[in-house]
């Protein structure tokens, strides 16, 4: 999962949630979703920071899991 604008990558494995959050008015609309072929793109469309959660409502970092062959 990629969340835009920041670029930051998060690698899930099957049957793991994550959650997305930002900090935004009710009414307002905080999240474009894109799903494609190679993952889950999230834009955040007003805030100016967000955070992602794991399905215990951990805070992950970014590259959290991420293959090791894809690092720099």
């Amino acid at each position: 999962m990629w969340v835009e604008p920041w670029g930051t990558d998060y690698w899930m494995r099957p049957g793991e949630r994550f959650s997305v959050v930002t900090e935004l008015e009710p009414e307002e609309s905080p999240f474009n979703v894109v799903v494609h072929a190679t993952g889950i793109t999230v834009w955040v469309n007003s805030a100016n920071s967000s955070e992602v959660l794991d399905q215990d409502g951990v805070v992950v970092p970014c590259g959290h899991q991420r293959p090791t062959d894809l690092e720099s």
